[in-house]
């Protein structure tokens, strides 16, 4: 997907979100949950069977929890959100290893996640090590079965030399992950086993997480040490085929009326996206819905009147005038026949 269909699925998600007030299409099947807890499920993700397009898009909703927990299918990943423009938001393990003063490791933990289709982000996560005396390997497999290994180093001799909001390998490294990542194994190494700095700093951190959901800060080299699990993002999409692949099979292509395909960046399959104009769940039979433009001054560049059409609107002028009818176009003037009894009026009136 290249920078101008982003920017589509962007506009229109921001189109649904300044309309969403007034109208509110469907966003799952009927008879189907909506909701596992706090978190929305729109289709084509469901959490029982004939409410999901296929089982890759399964959410298991736990209902013993209190309030319930949706789960990746055929996994323990928690879904913290599900959007349509083909991102989901999990939680994914932190991996820590602590020494003790000799330079023991202390129960070391390892991070790792096994996604059953979707990759993960490149664009939205990034590859973290936390220490003053830290090696954090990175290995995985891709949506095609390539292995990939990666790491980065994070030294500091004192707490002074690190800066909060600085991730440049003193106290906290990061690195881009590769397209395509589908499973990964994150573990801590360390040079001297923190012996050198262990007063202010016994443990060394590796994990996956959403670039903008953590900020690095000096208090990280030892409350990280708390957290268990952060965001990270996964790019979902419909299949493996391309858009034109997908639409010689019409029974089995996802995009339902009033709908544009754009091709997955990261990953196999496609994505589906309302067309100008429309807004709604492209996945759903009669999922976008037309866009009233003109109940909303801020959707049209009408001056005078504005017209609702399917997918679209006109402006006109009223009676008596001529032109477009835009704020952008040649407006509305008024005709000759007008002016002349607006002139001859106000003559009149002046003349009283």
């Amino acid at each position: 997907m290249d920078r101008k269909e982003n920017l589509v699925l962007i506009a229109a998600a921001l189109l649904w979100m300044m309309v969403s007030a007034e109208t509110s299409p469907a966003t799952h099947l009927p008879g189907c949950q909506d909701k596992c807890g706090d978190v929305s499920i729109p289709y084509p993700f469901g959490t029982s069977k004939g409410c999901y397009f296929n089982e890759y898009f399964h959410i298991t909703c736990d209902t013993k929890i209190t309030p319930p927990i949706p789960f990746l299918w055929s996994s323990n990943l928690k879904v913290l959100s599900i959007s349509l423009d083909g991102h989901m938001r999990i939680l994914t393990y932190v991996g820590a290893d602590c020494y003790s003063k000799s330079g023991a490791s202390e129960s070391p933990t390892g991070s790792y996640a096994v996604l059953p289709a979707f990759p993960f982000s490149n664009t939205r996560n990034k590859f973290f090590g936390i220490g003053c005396d830290t090696i954090a390997f990175l290995s995985g497999v891709d949506i095609r079965g390539q292995t990939y290994s990666t790491g980065c180093l994070s030294l500091c001799s004192d707490i002074g030399s690190v800066t909060n909001g600085s991730c440049n390998g003193i106290g906290c490294c990061q690195i881009p992950i590769p397209e395509n990542l589908l499973n990964y194994n994150a573990s801590v190494g360390s040079v001297r086993n923190h012996t050198d700095i262990w007063e202010s700093n016994p443990c060394g951190f590796a994990f996956l997480a959403e670039e903008e959901s953590f900020n690095f800060t000096i208090a990280n080299l030892t409350n990280i040490k708390n957290t268990t699990l952060l965001p990270s993002s996964i790019d979902w999409a419909i299949g493996n085929q391309t858009c034109e692949e997908a639409k010689k099979n019409v029974t089995g292509y996802a995009c339902k009326a009033y709908s544009d395909c754009y091709n997955s960046s990261n990953g196999l399959g496609y994505l589906c996206s309302c067309s100008a104009g429309y807004i709604g769940n492209p996945y759903l039979p009669d999922g976008c819905q037309d866009v009233d433009e003109c109940k909303d001054s801020n959707l049209n560049k009408c001056l005078k009147k504005c017209h609702n059409t399917n997918g679209n609107y006109t402006c006109s002028c009223p009676k008596g005038y001529h032109g477009d009818g835009r704020k952008d176009g040649q407006g509305c003037s008024a005709d000759q026949l007008l002016l002349v009894m607006i002139v001859v009026g106000k003559h009149l009136i002046f003349r009283v």
